[in-house]
């Protein structure tokens, strides 16, 4: 009897002894088996892994629970457990720590050496996991009937860590793994789909209850992927910084967003303006522990995570309150709304009592706030559709308000709009017509179709005024010189201003022009310019009125060209308007007046501009006279000579990045001519033309534009 008890109580002992040894058997996989893990705190951060196998500093307790949930809290963990392989499988993968902790590293021990290491955890780039997984995975190798020795490390900033221990053969752990993400993507998919449907209703209908919706569901979508790492794995996978405070800030947006949907939704600041001051100062806890959470202070950013869920169970638990509260007063409470807060508010007190402890399954509190979201997301949805609703009636009625208003209001002012519409109509027409007229005689004074043919010979001439009739103008004329050569005058004027005024300038400087002809001056187009400015100062008596105290700026810019075919000669000068030249590369040596040559992209043409003077034709800061510079430039067969106003160069639009309309400028004038060398002048014409418009697009013509295009 004696030997029986004696071999009862050995048994015993052994049974005890090795129930501290986690056995690899169809028992013990893929369920977590923490509870046959021991455990030690390290506060001060003394030991590390040699540390604790050398000196044996820290005293281990058993744990016993299968999770083990260790509050909030920034210590240093070391678990001690010892596996032996049964030989059920060899390829084993260990799960453990949330996807959320700061460091989890694993080492295997032998003898009282390290022989292996694992290193997890978001306190480190994702790369440099061992095993690169958003949970903390370690892939393990066993023998048959092996047994091993494992430390596991483990550190948090502040927040609540849940030690599970799984071994899950491999096969089990990638076929639960792919049935994780099934899910997750469904859940994910959804409350993004949730977000563009109602923020397309907020866009719509600028209701800001759509917004705060929208906000909430965003941030609620953000803390699920934070908390499943897939935040870490996919958004900022190297943002140290971002990775370690993802968690509380999208934590904090969405509490502070669906308090403010609340708050909006059930009309606190009118229905109970005292619970309305208590969820102001809610919010600004929530903006204090966020900016709490982003310093880089040790404590702060610790306490953070308990505070931010106490203050989310308050703030969430009130809310449920206040809707049983608003339907006992006899307010309407959409029933969709308020099952959908109840649903919430169920599953995320669930989460933060496993968050703190309450809860021993933290597996439990984890599911429950992603299933009780999903429902909530789906009945606020349908609240969110009779809001809708509701806002369309009040909008009608009100539309129907203000159509009786302006029924009326029309019905006083059709008679008076009717008879001043009828008198500006027809003293519009008498204005139209005028100008219209103005049009005719400006069309008659420039030169048709033959003259410019028998003048410019091969030309284009692109001609398109801002308003009915322009203040820019060409002109051309065939002239003998008394010395018996034959000069082809043509010219590019820019009056000052545009439309009715311009027009009238235009009358002035064409008259002026012909006179400088009949005077001899073709071959010294200065000396004409020097005409035109002497002449406009008396038409307009600018001296006296000058002198008078009146501030005028009438004149004209212009580009003078006088064109001797057979000796090839071009005579050219110009007020403020310049001349540009395209050549062979090879002769632009002979334009020592140029400056800053343009080459084509094939080297072989070049654009070459000669510079006008930087004085109008009319008054420039004082009344003196001014002597304009004379160029006579020796040109070659097939170059070709442009003179223009400065409208096209001026002209905005080719909207930027930022969706502003810019000016066309020089550079862009230059090399849209280059380009167009080697076509022909109808050709060009076609060109500019169509460069123009699509460049302006649907932005206004800002000023007139005249271009002339001659091939020598």
């Amino acid at each position: 009897m004696q030997k029986l008890i004696f071999i009862f109580l050995c048994a015993l002992f052994f049974a005890k002894q090795g129930s501290s040894q986690i056995v690899l058997s169809e028992e013990f996989l893929n369920t977590s088996v923490a509870h046959f893990a021991e455990i030690a705190e390290d506060k001060e951060f003394e030991f590390d892994v040699n540390g604790v196998l050398m000196t044996g500093g820290l005293s281990f307790r058993p744990i016993e629970k299968p999770i083990e949930i260790l509050d909030f809290n920034s210590s240093r963990w070391f678990v001690r457990f010892t596996v032996e392989n049964k030989g059920v499988a060899q390829q084993i993968m260990l799960e453990t720590a949330r996807p959320i902790t700061n460091r989890v590293d694993l080492f295997e021990v032998q003898n009282g050496n390290i022989v292996q290491t694992w290193q997890s955890g978001d306190g480190r780039p994702f790369d440099k996991k061992t095993f690169e997984h958003r949970k903390n995975i370690f892939p393990i190798k066993f023998k048959p009937n092996e047994t091993k020795t494992f430390y596991l490390l483990l550190e948090s900033d502040g927040e609540v860590i849940n030690l599970p221990l799984i071994f899950w053969e491999q096969k089990q752990f990638y076929a639960k793994d792919y049935n994780h993400q099934l899910f997750h993507g469904l859940y994910f998919g959804m409350l993004a789909l949730v977000i563009f449907i109602f923020y397309i209703f907020y866009l719509l209908l600028k209701e800001v209850s759509f917004l705060y919706y929208v906000l909430y569901v965003l941030f609620l979508l953000l803390l699920q992927m934070s908390l499943e790492g897939f935040s870490f794995q996919y958004l900022f996978p190297n943002n140290l910084y971002l990775t370690n405070n993802i968690v509380l800030i999208s934590a904090a947006g969405t509490v502070f967003f669906v308090v403010m949907y609340a708050m909006n939704f059930l009309k606190l600041r009118k229905r109970l303006p005292k619970w309305n001051k208590f969820y102001k100062i809610v919010l600004l806890i929530i903006l204090v522990i966020c900016g709490m959470s982003l310093t880089n202070t040790t404590i702060l950013h610790e306490i953070s995570y308990p505070i931010i869920n106490v203050v989310s169970f308050i703030g969430m638990v009130s809310i449920v309150y206040l809707i049983f509260k608003l339907k006992r007063k006899g307010y309407a409470v959409n029933n969709a709304f308020a099952l959908g807060f109840i649903i919430l508010i169920a599953g995320a007190v669930v989460f933060i009592l496993g968050n703190v402890g309450v809860l021993g399954d933290a597996q439990l509190s984890e599911m429950s706030l992603k299933i009780s979201s999903g429902l909530e997301v789906l009945a606020l949805s349908v609240s969110m559709a009779g809001k809708y609703r509701e806002l369309q009636q009040e909008k009608e009625f009100a539309q129907e308000k203000a159509l009786e208003k302006l029924e009326q209001l029309v019905e006083e002012r059709t008679a008076l709009v009717s008879a001043q519409k009828e008198k500006i109509e027809e003293q519009n027409m008498d204005i139209v017509g005028s100008i219209r007229y103005a049009q005719r005689i400006q069309g008659a004074m420039l030169p048709d179709k033959e003259t410019l043919n028998s003048v410019l010979q091969d030309h284009f001439i692109f001609f398109r005024p801002r308003d009915i009739v322009s203040g820019d103008f060409y002109f051309t004329q065939k002239t003998v010189t008394s010395q018996g050569n034959n000069i082809d005058v043509f010219a590019a004027v820019d009056c000052t201003g545009h439309g009715v005024p311009g027009a009238f300038m235009s009358f002035i400087g064409y008259n002026l022009l012909q006179e400088s002809i009949k005077e001899d001056l073709a071959e010294e187009p200065a000396k004409a310019l020097g005409f035109l400015n002497e002449g406009l100062m008396k038409l307009l008596n600018i001296k006296e009125k000058e002198q008078a105290g009146e501030s005028l700026r009438d004149g004209m810019d212009m580009a003078l060209c006088g064109l001797d075919r057979e000796n090839k000669i071009l005579h050219y000068s110009g007020a403020k308007n310049s001349l540009f030249i395209i050549t062979s590369a090879e002769n632009w040596q002979e334009y020592p007046n140029s400056k800053d040559p343009l080459l084509d992209t094939s080297q072989t043409k070049m654009l070459i501009e000669i510079k006008a003077d930087r004085h109008p034709i009319g008054l420039y800061g004082d009344l003196s006279p001014h002597t304009f510079e004379n160029h006579s430039i020796k040109v070659n067969e097939g170059d070709l000579i442009y003179v223009f106003s400065d409208g096209y160069a001026d002209q905005f639009g080719g909207y930027d990045d930022e969706d502003r309309a810019k000016k066309l400028g020089t550079k862009r004038f230059k090399k849209l001519l280059l380009e167009s060398a080697h076509l022909s002048m109808e050709e060009q014409l076609k060109k500019v033309t169509q460069t123009f418009d699509d460049w302006r697009g649907p932005v206004e013509q800002l000023d007139d534009v005249v271009l002339i295009g001659v091939r020598v």
